[in-house]
């Protein structure tokens, strides 16, 4: 089920953002909503556990407590829970995103861009791109493997090397491994697992994917010198 909370201290703003996102998601049977008029109360119910959302639709000119205080809360939290804000000011549009909004909507143009950022938000969940969930830091991530250049071996901990980012996890290079189908993730180095089609090059005792030059050990020479057979 997809769980959605929509909060907003005005009424009549409540129930037509109610209504857009129950006439955009129609189709979507399994889906629940609630709605909350007040900042805190939304807090209460994350912190209570007993709603858990997926997706939040956030006002940010409440009062007493704004929807970017609700957002730092979610996110010093580490709730794994994706924000959309609709509210009626440009002005917070940077600020909004640095609590890495799914996007930021104006209520005037809701009726146009809230069902475009809901069908958005909905093929990206039910993509059939493979994915995996971690933990970094407390925080639940969801990655998609695509994203994944290679992953480092550094003590107790792995780093994911990711296209436009890096996340550190606990946990062994072996069971890591062990998670995808060996043709996805080649192992160069005790050190190092590294994504097949990321791999632009190799050399003599070195593969090369894009900027990065990573070294390959003699144990698995073999198998990194004929990746391109």
């Amino acid at each position: 089920m997809l769980h959605i909370a929509i909060c907003d201290d005005n009424d009549t703003d409540l129930k037509e953002i109610h209504a857009c996102v129950s006439k955009a998601m129609f189709d979507l049977e399994d889906i629940r909503i609630d709605e909350f008029l007040t900042g805190e109360d939304l807090i209460h119910a994350l912190e209570e556990q007993k709603d858990t959302y997926e997706l939040v639709l956030l006002d940010i000119c409440m009062n007493p407590l704004d929807g970017l205080e609700v957002a730092e809360h979610i996110r010093n939290q580490k709730l794994d829970v994706d924000i959309i804000f609709i509210t009626n000011s440009r002005d917070f549009v940077f600020k909004g995103y640095e609590y890495r909004a799914y996007s930021y909507i104006l209520k005037s143009s809701m009726e146009e861009l809230l069902p475009k950022n809901l069908q958005r938000y909905t093929d990206e969940l039910n993509s059939n791109e493979a994915c995996i969930n971690v933990v970094s830091a407390g925080e639940k991530i969801r990655i998609p493997v695509s994203q994944i250049v290679y992953v480092e071996s550094d003590g107790r901990k792995l780093i994911l090397h990711l296209q436009n980012r890096e996340v550190s996890i606990y946990g062994k290079m072996n069971d890591f491994q062990e998670m995808f189908d060996g043709n996805e993730f080649l192992r160069i180095h005790q050190s190092y697992l590294v994504a097949r089609n990321k791999i632009d090059s190799v050399r003599k005792d070195t593969v090369v994917l894009g900027e990065t030059e990573l070294p390959f050990s003699r144990r698995y020479a073999d198998q990194v010198r004929h990746v391109f057979d």
